[in-house]
């Protein structure tokens, strides 16, 4: 395992070597070095079907950004992870340790590219959206060698994407997987108080499995006053897959429906939060479908659950949802082919570099033929603590009832700490 960091770590090194070379000739006219470490991790109880366990993780990142001309930019983006589990959560979730060191972004951009406000960028590169601008759910790609034509004014955003990524990573032996991503994403302010989003997307992966999945959506963000927001998306996708002779059709649509009312006049801001989201499967047994994951990266939002909803590995550190939960908010590897959530949050700020928060989930399964349906209730209680501009702390502990489920309660705590430059 440390050959291996070693091999990334080099790599890594002498990409980095290699462009400060070409550079220094090309004329870079700015260097901007950003940068942070995380560190964070988690305790969990899951009664006798599931254990006790405890996962540690640390992130650095080191990210470059240089600019040649008005035009002209590159940026190059490394990142550190380094994971240690116990012996339970790794039985359940994968191995127990991670460490690696790579490159996390490279690519370049032109500006004003063959005509005013179009911008083409090329490389490795993260494709993130979201509704509600970094407050919501985010779903995307990461990293993938990428091409993504960019038009932008005031009001209307678009972007076309060609994507090329793999499941497997290099060294883990023969890769039969192809995958290749096309798509358009746009955002349109009907005016100050209104944004629309609309996005097509195509995935297709051959190998041991064919498949083929049209991705489409629509979604409005409103504001009244500068106290109310409501927002609402609508997704759905068509999937065709055969794998090992067996072919599966389906149209999982996704659903998300919510509120948010800011209390200005209050010294400590208190700030509600309702939401109603839907993940809809389709069949039953061997024929059923989960909504898939078209996006092989996701972000979890403020006012999602703790612990039932699971976003990936890379929400240890970055937002206190660790990724061991029993659906994927987002995502198809869920134990359920669909499940609905209503929530209620709300936050309040006693000073104003502290920040509290509530959380009521209760679930309930979406799969067709399913008679007990009851998925628990999660309550969750978040405090964070900015220290000061550049390092901020995170904690919050949950409790989740079982519900109709084989599995017992659950109750945990999770901490995180970042620094950033």
């Amino acid at each position: 395992m440390i050959g291996k960091t070693g091999i990334k770590f080099s790599g890594a090194l002498a990409l980095l070597a290699m462009i400060s070379l070409s550079t220094a000739d090309a004329g870079l006219k700015q260097l901007e070095i950003k940068g942070g470490t995380s560190l964070g991790g988690y305790v969990l109880d899951q009664g006798k079907t599931g254990g006790t366990d405890s996962q540690f993780r640390l992130d650095v990142d080191l990210d470059f950004k240089m600019k040649f001309s008005q035009d002209v930019s590159a940026r190059l983006d490394l990142e550190l992870d380094n994971a240690v589990a116990g012996t339970n959560f790794s039985a359940a979730f994968g191995a127990a340790d991670r460490y690696g060191l790579g490159v996390d972004q490279a690519y370049f951009k032109m500006n004003d590219f063959l005509f005013r406000n179009f911008s083409l960028t090329l490389g490795k590169q993260n494709l993130n959206f979201s509704l509600r601008d970094n407050k919501g759910f985010s779903w995307g790609w990461s990293d993938p060698i990428a091409m993504v034509g960019n038009y932008s004014t005031r009001d209307l955003d678009v972007k076309g994407y060609f994507a090329k990524f793999s499941d497997q990573a290099l060294g883990t032996g023969s890769n039969d997987t192809d995958q290749e991503l096309l798509g358009v994403y746009g955002e349109y302010w009907l005016n100050d108080d209104s944004l629309v989003i609309a996005y097509l997307n195509h995935r297709s992966n051959s190998g041991t499995t064919n498949e083929n999945i049209v991705h489409y959506g629509v979604g409005l963000d409103y504001f009244i006053g500068e106290s109310l927001e409501l927002y609402g998306e609508i997704a759905g996708q068509s999937v065709d897959r055969e794998s090992a002779g067996v072919s599966t059709d389906g149209n999982p649509l996704q659903i998300t429906l919510g509120a948010e009312y800011a209390f200005a006049d209050f010294d400590m801001k208190p700030t509600i939060n309702v939401e109603y989201y839907s993940q809809e499967g389709t069949g039953t047994g061997t024929n059923a479908l989960a909504w898939q994951s078209i996006a092989n990266g996701s972000a979890g939002a403020e006012n999602q659950s703790l612990y039932v909803e699971g976003t990936g590995a890379d929400s240890a550190v970055r937002d206190l949802n660790f990724g061991a939960g029993m659906v994927n908010y987002g995502g198809g590897a869920a134990t359920v082919s669909g499940y609905n959530v209503f929530r209620l949050n709300g936050w309040i700020s006693p000073r104003k570099s502290t920040k509290i928060g509530l959380g009521l989930h209760m679930f309930t399964d979406d799969t067709a033929g399913v008679a007990k349906d009851d998925l628990g209730l999660e309550i969750d209680l978040t405090a964070s603590w900015k220290y000061s501009q550049d390092v901020t702390f995170r904690a919050g502990a949950f409790s989740w009832d079982h519900g109709d489920t084989a599995k017992d309660d659950a109750t945990g705590f999770t901490v995180s700490s970042s620094l950033k430059f």
